[in-house]
């Protein structure tokens, strides 16, 4: 059993009945929500990430969705964690830059402001890791409707990719991907430290 720790997307947080997350279970995984209290500009992921990845026992897989999937492979990279990213938003400044104005929250009734100059503080994060000494995966759908699969596909260097025919952004079709990730998490769950 791996302890997981699940970064949520864009204008999201912590959804712990999620299919995802429900498919981690599943696999006898537990997984802990990262909360960015409404916050997704760099410093809120930084934030929650640091006290998330500091409190004890520590995550030995990080997962994310979208934004939360870029978190998890950057932090993964630059902090030897596995990861694994389910549609990620690799460039969340060009992502992210097309939704100014007052966004609703997916995940409650709340509403927050984002501006092009929120989006493009990302463009400080997005440098790729000179050689990717972690291991990680990146699960695609061609049909994701917010990130474009094939510029994933095209940044997705260093790590495994599973390309998914359908599924979304959300991809909430589990059963296509889920004896990926078992055999993905059991291989890294295995490795030495």
């Amino acid at each position: 059993m791996a302890l997981i720790l699940y970064l949520h997307g864009f204008a999201s947080g912590p959804k712990p009945k999620s299919p995802k997350i429900d498919l981690l279970h599943a696999l006898g995984h537990e997984v802990r929500c990262l909360a960015t209290q409404g916050g997704y500009r760099p410093e809120d992921y930084l934030r929650a990430a640091e006290t998330a990845l500091n409190r004890s026992p520590v995550p030995d897989l990080l997962v994310g969705s979208s934004l939360g999937g870029f978190w998890a492979r950057y932090l993964g990279a630059r902090q030897g964690h596995p990861w694994i990213g389910l549609n990620p938003a690799l460039r969340p400044s060009a992502t992210l830059a097309r939704y100014p104005g007052r966004l609703q929250r997916f995940d409650v009734d709340a509403s927050f402001d984002w501006t092009a100059a929120d989006a493009l503080a990302y463009r400080a994060y997005e440098e790729e890791p000179e050689e990717m000494m972690v291991p990680g995966l990146i699960v695609v759908a061609k049909d994701d409707e917010v990130v474009d699969a094939q510029e994933t596909q095209a940044l997705a260097v260093g790590g495994e990719i599973l390309v998914l025919p359908r599924g979304g952004h959300e991809l909430a079709n589990t059963e296509d991907y889920a004896d990926r990730l078992a055999d993905f998490i059991t291989r890294v769950s295995e490795r030495p430290n």
